[in-house]
């Protein structure tokens, strides 16, 4: 029967001697990961960029700002014909829909998205690729959807597909204010999955009343006046990449379906906002 080494000493340097190795790995990744960084850098630096991809850069930059202009201008002469008091009108006899929007890559790459449509992004928070946020939209809410109407797919979800999205991707950001985390604010926010209906009671139990998650989910399937409140508090949810991505295969499938429903529009006039029917399937691919 073999005897274990049980002199504390020994034990003591296998501890340390597997403490060191286990720092010693540690640094070498760090410094690979840091190898990495700077190599990339430099090939980013030393990249050869045609002519023609400038022009083209440079003429796709110029036609997104002329249909900025053009709607803008054309918001603001709606806005004068109409009378103040029609306007009012409209604004209250306008009914709130629930829309889904999924921010998908720019239709042209090495597009610059303008300052307008850039504001109306970071409001709704869609600043990544393949994150989807709940919207009430009215007239109103409609007008700077088209602002980012190249920018993103809108879509009116069911109850099935906001069921999935909060049980796969809903995600808040918590605060930590324990000792060996504090900071000069004294918090650091880290994201949270929601998961738990601890955390929803302990948001909004004194103050909206609502308990789990099953009642947010009630909250925005019917537009009621706390949706702002939790669609505030919800981070955007992360979707997967489509299984046909947004690559060829994608934009084979989207021109057959331009050319069997085409429309005559200028590239220089609006870009309409389009909605997708069935936004269902989207979610689905990417939940």
């Amino acid at each position: 029967m073999a005897v274990l080494n049980s002199n504390p000493e020994v034990l003591l340097r296998k501890r340390k001697d597997a403490d060191r190795k286990r720092l010693e790995k540690q640094e070498q990744a760090r410094e690979k990961l840091v190898k990495q960084k700077t190599l990339r850098k430099k090939v980013a630096q030393n990249k050869f960029i045609r002519a023609e991809t400038l022009v083209s850069n440079h003429k796709s930059n110029e036609l997104e700002k002329k249909r900025i202009r053009n709607l803008t201008k054309k918001t603001a002469r709606s806005r004068i014909s109409a009378s103040s008091e029609d306007a009012e009108e409209e604004e209250e006899d306008s009914e709130y829909r629930l829309l889904f929007i999924i921010r998908v890559p720019n239709h042209t790459k090495g597009v610059k998205i303008p300052s307008k449509a850039n504001k109306v992004l970071n409001v709704l928070k869609l600043t990544q690729v393949n994150t989807g946020v709940f919207v009430r939209a009215n007239n109103s809410t409609y007008a700077l959807l088209n602002l980012i109407a190249p920018y993103v797919i809108v879509g009116k979800p069911t109850l099935s597909s906001i069921r999935k999205l909060f049980q796969k991707r809903a995600c808040i950001l918590t605060y930590d204010e324990s000792e060996e985390t504090t900071t000069e604010q004294g918090k650091i926010a880290k994201v949270t999955k929601l998961d738990n209906n601890q955390l929803v009671e302990d948001k909004f139990g004194d103050s909206l009343g609502l308990i789990c998650i099953e009642d947010l989910i009630h909250e925005i399937t019917n537009l009621s006046d706390n949706f702002i409140s939790i669609t505030s508090w919800l981070l955007p949810f992360k979707l997967n990449q489509p299984v046909n991505g947004w690559g060829p295969q994608a934009k084979l499938a989207k021109l057959i379906h331009s050319e069997e429903n085409k429309k005559s529009i200028s590239l220089s006039q609006d870009f309409k906002l389009q909605e997708v029917e069935d936004i269902d399937s989207i979610i689905d691919q990417q939940n």
